[in-house]
C-alpha cells in the first residue's frame, strides 16, 4: 500500500495538536510503530544516547510532533505495513531526524510545505512509497521542499543582495567625490 500525502494532511488538519506530547509518551508512541511491525524498537538508552550525540534543542519537539502525526493519522498503520527488516529501527529514526533537523514543530504545524516535507522524509526513511508517484518524482519533490536548501538559497541571495547594495553605495560615494572635486575645480 502506498502512502497518500493529501489524505495524511487532511487527517492532520482534522486533529490539531493542542499541546505537545510529553517526551516519554512521544518515544513510546514511536516505539509502538516498530512493535506493531514485529520489530524490536530502540531501547530507551538509544534515544538518550541519540539525544546527547545530536545535542540540538529541536530534537524533543520533533519527537513530540512525530508522535502526534503517528497517533492522529493513518501514518502509523501505513508505516507498519511498509516496514521491512532491511534496516534497524534506530537507523531509520536516525535518518529521519537527521533529515528534518532544522524543522520546528511550529513550522510543521503551520506551514504546508514543511508539513509535506516532514511526511515525505518519514515515508522515505521507513521505506515507503507514495501514491501515484514514481521514486524519482518523490525524490525530486522532496528536493524541491528541502528547507535546508531553501535556507541556503536564501542566504546566498541575501549575500548577493548585500554585495550589490555595497557596490551601489561605493559607486554613489565615488560619484559624489568626483562631483565635489569637479565643483572645487570650477569655483
Amino acid at each position: 500500500m502506498a502512502f497518500s500525502i493529501p489524505r495524511l494532511r487532511e487527517q492532520l488538519a482534522a486533529a490539531p495538536l493542542a499541546s505537545p506530547y510529553p517526551h516519554e509518551l512521544a518515544v513510546a508512541v514511536i516505539c509502538d510503530v516498530f512493535r506493531a511491525a514485529n520489530q524490536r524498537p530502540p531501547r530507551r538508552e538509544a534515544f538518550v544516547q541519540f539525544e546527547r550525540h545530536r545535542g540540538h534543542a529541536l530534537w524533543r519537539e520533533q519527537v513530540s510532533m512525530l508522535a502526534h502525526v503517528l497517533a492522529s493519522t493513518s501514518l502509523r498503520e501505513e508505516t507498519v505495513k511498509a516496514l521491512d527488516t532491511t534496516r534497524t529501527p534506530m537507523a531509520r529514526l536516525e535518518q529521519f531526524f537527521q533529515e528534518i533537523e532544522p524543522l520546528t514543530a511550529e513550522m510543521v504545524r503551520a506551514n504546508a510545505f514543511r508539513q509535506e516535507e516532514f511526511l515525505r522524509v518519514w515515508i522515505r526513511a521507513m521505506g515507503g512509497a507514495l501514491e501515484n508517484e514514481t521514486p524519482a518524482a518523490s525524490k525530486q519533490r522532496l528536493e524541491q521542499l528541502d528547507y535546508r536548501k531553501a535556507m541556503a538559497d536564501f542566504r546566498a541571495a541575501e549575500a548577493a543582495r548585500k554585495k550589490e547594495a555595497d557596490r551601489r553605495e561605493q559607486l554613489l560615494q565615488e560619484a559624489a567625490r568626483r562631483e565635489a572635486e569637479a565643483r572645487g575645480w570650477r569655483e
